[in-house]
C-alpha cells in the first residue's frame, strides 16, 4: 500500500497567517490535514518544487521539502527555545507511544504469521517492481527476521535503514538501491 504525500497546497507568499490558522494541507492515500502556522507570521517563501513533487515532503522535510519560509510578525513572549520545549515534546511522545522511523516509508508490509524467506520474497517483488529508492517498512514476528534482513541486505544489495523490535513484532525500514 503506498503512503505519503500526492499533493500539497499551500497559501501565496507575503500570506499574513494569526497563530494557528491554516497556512495550507497536505493529503496522501489514507490521510489529509491542514498545515497551522506556529506563531503569527508573514509567508516570505513557498517551495514550488514540494508544490510539483510532493513525495520531497517525506523525502527530506528538513532538506529539499521544506515547505515556507515564515517571518515572524507577532508577539514573540510565548515562543519557547527548543531546549526548553524538548522535555515536555519527549513526554508528549512517549505518553502517546509515538515512534519515528528513519525515512518515512512508501509501502508497508504486515507479515505476522509469515514465515521470513516468504515474507523476502514478497519483498523482492515489491522492491522488482518499484522504483530507485522506493522506502518500505516490513513487519514481522518471525523470530529469526533479523538475522534474514541482514542476509538479505547482503545478497540484494538494497540499504536496511532501521531495524526495531516491539515484543515479538520486528520492524524493518529498507531502501530499494
Amino acid at each position: 500500500m503506498s503512503a505519503g504525500f500526492t499533493s500539497v497546497s499551500l497559501k501565496p507568499t507575503g500570506t499574513r497567517v494569526a497563530l494557528g490558522s491554516v497556512l495550507g494541507s497536505v493529503e496522501g492515500p489514507r490521510h489529509f490535514d491542514v498545515i497551522r502556522a506556529p506563531f503569527e507570521c508573514i509567508i516570505r517563501e513557498v517551495n514550488k518544487k514540494a508544490l510539483e513533487h510532493p513525495r520531497m515532503i517525506n523525502r527530506g522535510p528538513f532538506d529539499e521539502g521544506w515547505l515556507v519560509l515564515l517571518e515572524r510578525a507577532g508577539d514573540e513572549s510565548k515562543l519557547v527555545s527548543l531546549e526548553r520545549a524538548a522535555p515536555a515534546i519527549e513526554e508528549k511522545l512517549t505518553s502517546m507511544r509515538v515512534h519515528c522511523f528513519a525515512e518515512f516509508p512508501d509501502e508497508t508490509m504486515y507479515e505476522i504469521g509469515t514465515e521470513c524467506s516468504a515474507v523476502l520474497v514478497k519483498l523482492n517483488e515489491l522492491l522488482d517492481k518499484s522504483p530507485r529508492g522506493t522506502v518500505a517498512h516490513v513487519v514481522s514476528d518471525d523470530p529469526t527476521a533479523e538475522i534474514e534482513m541482514a542476509r538479505w541486505q547482503d545478497q540484494t544489495g538494497n540499504a536496511l535503514l532501521e531495524t526495531r523490535s516491539e515484543g515479538p513484532l520486528h520492524h524493518f525500514i529498507v531502501r530499494k538501491s
